[in-house]
């Protein structure tokens, strides 16, 4: 078996998920499953804006434009779109193959243009049952269907050893955390810190986004200024896989007010695997990924496919960070062993090793290998 993953969005090779600088999800997931599969014996080559081919673990990418010629190459099981997708890419690609051509879906929905739910398809990867459930009217009935869900950083994965006691490693006073994109959340930090600073200030609160939110040189300088003038509060700013699992081990609390329709949130799966309480919404798909182990505050219109623009409870978030800060202090015995419980869930059922053999069914049950 051997499989082109074709992702229009950025430019890399297979190690690049090896360099400690920020890498987007949908990218990390194609440099890990590759990985992965080659472990397994399947072959991959990645089709992406990289603009001289390259070698990388075994696993070669190639530019874009040379997918005009290697869509005739017979050795292809598949043609896997990553992420997003162009509808005149799609069907130049058809034209040229019988092989399957499989959507590997990472966005909250199928609509144009970015990424349309095309007939051509022959099948769709959803990673959660949320985004699954969410896209049923826009599927075509002839698509076939799965739900293989993300995977971890594995260095997450590593950040304990054996018995290693995990609250031994959170630093004092406690650390909160923001991660994730800026849209995601971080506008209502400040505020929630606000009503929480009524309540307390033992407490010390990174923020890891980008830090230039938008287009606009002079909204972003405005921003940064405000940010840094936050009393308890240090805005990083982006930074690598490496250091991300360094700073979440000695972390307590993620902070993630998020009004985004995510369909996945490794972000979130991997402040759980590190042993971090959550407090979060109960927006889209984050219930059904933190499985029982976050704290979820309502906020409206949580199905919603797109909308990202609700209202935050602000004292909400900070009576229920106060309650966690006040419980991990005072009942050490009964964290520790919800934490050791959840941080083996997520390594038990986040691995990306977890994730190869069920892509490899689901393109095998084509019929074409």
């Amino acid at each position: 078996m051997h499989l082109a993953f074709v992702d229009i969005a950025r430019d890399y090779a297979a190690n690049r998920i090896d360099e400690d600088q920020p890498f987007g999800g949908t990218n990390m997931a194609v440099c890990y499953m590759a990985r992965e599969l080659k472990k397994l014996g399947v072959s991959s080559t990645l089709f992406n804006k990289i603009t001289e081919p390259r070698t990388a673990d075994g696993i070669t990418a190639l530019p874009l434009e040379l997918l005009a010629e290697e869509r005739h190459n017979p050795k292809y099981s598949a043609f896997i779109f990553c992420g997003r997708w162009a509808e005149w890419l799609v069907k130049m690609v058809r034209e040229a193959t019988q092989a399957p051509l499989i959507a590997w879906m990472h966005e909250s929905l199928l609509v144009p243009p970015t990424t349309a739910p095309l007939e051509t398809f022959d099948g769709i990867i959803f990673v959660s049952e949320w985004q699954k459930r969410i896209n049923f009217p826009y599927t075509h009935t002839k698509w076939r269907q799965t739900v293989i869900r993300n995977g971890m950083n594995p260095r997450i994965a590593a950040l304990y050893r054996q018995n290693e006691p995990i609250l031994a490693s959170k630093s004092k006073p406690l650390i909160l955390m923001y991660a994730g994109v800026t849209q995601r959340g971080s506008f209502h930090i400040p505020p929630i810190l606000d009503e929480l600073r009524k309540l307390r200030s033992d407490f010390s609160m990174e923020i890891y986004c980008d830090s230039a939110p938008s287009s606009d040189a002079q909204a972003n300088a405005a921003y940064m200024t405000w940010m840094r003038q936050l009393r308890n509060v240090t805005h990083v700013g982006q930074v690598g896989h490496n250091e991300f699992a360094r700073r979440f081990k000695r972390a307590s609390i993620l902070v993630s007010p998020n009004p985004w329709p995510e369909t996945s949130c490794v972000s979130m799966i991997e402040a759980l695997a590190s042993g971090l309480r959550v407090i979060t919404t109960n927006r889209a798909v984050l219930p059904e990924t933190a499985a029982g182990f976050a704290q979820h505050i309502a906020i409206d219109d949580i199905d919603h496919p797109t909308r990202f623009d609700m209202p935050v409870p602000f004292a909400a978030f900070a009576q229920s960070i106060g309650a966690t800060m006040d419980d991990l202090i005072n009942n050490p015995e009964r964290n520790e062993k919800l934490l050791s419980e959840q941080v083996n869930y997520f390594i038990s059922n986040y691995q990306w090793l977890q994730r190869a053999q069920p892509f490899i069914d689901f393109v095998r049950s084509f019929g074409r290998c």
